[in-house]
């Protein structure tokens, strides 16, 4: 196995350890809390509106839209660590059919390790204080992915004259 196919294969083992273990605390210590309140929000934002009182039913209704992004961007980055882990995994598997030398190798199993990694957590993080933080690691992180997965993309689509033996 070369460099580059462990740091693929052993990022995309750690951020499935990481979001297996985000998503079990994440639902039984803030998921449910979450969607109770978004429920109460909305409802109290319904019930206020129907007895007239806008502006209380704006204040709900708003309430209810900021929990749902924080739900939104939890569920997503949950979802999306452990998709992009898995893609992480399989090109791992699959890298030396790329035919890159070792530097090329090793950069691009970066560019895609901490793509992987940035996404995601660049989307919790604009729950918070740290949004502005959030948004640039997002950017980052997505480009890098886009990027490297198409490079990746093209060097395996490429007419090629290596043998199917070859291809781990």
């Amino acid at each position: 196995m070369i460099a580059a196919q462990r740091i693929l294969i052993l990022t995309g083992i750690a951020l499935i350890a990481c979001t297996m273990a985000f998503g079990v605390g994440y639902a039984i210590f803030d998921e449910h809390q979450t969607l109770v309140g978004m429920g109460m929000h909305l409802a109290t934002g319904f019930m206020e509106a129907s007895g007239g009182n806008m502006e209380a039913a704006y204040a709900a209704l708003d309430s209810y839209g900021s929990l749902s992004q924080e739900y939104r961007n939890e569920v997503h980055s949950h979802g999306h660590w452990g998709m992009l882990s898995l893609i992480l995994i399989v090109l791992g598997l699959v890298f030396k059919r790329l035919s890159l030398a070792e530097g090329q190798g090793v950069l691009l199993a970066w560019v895609l390790a901490l793509g992987a990694a940035l996404f995601p957590l660049g989307v919790l993080l604009q729950i918070g204080p740290a949004a502005g933080l959030g948004k640039v690691l997002s950017m980052l992180g997505s480009s890098g992915m886009i990027l490297g997965l198409l490079f990746a993309a093209y060097r395996l689509l490429r007419p090629s004259n290596q043998g199917a033996s070859e291809l781990v």
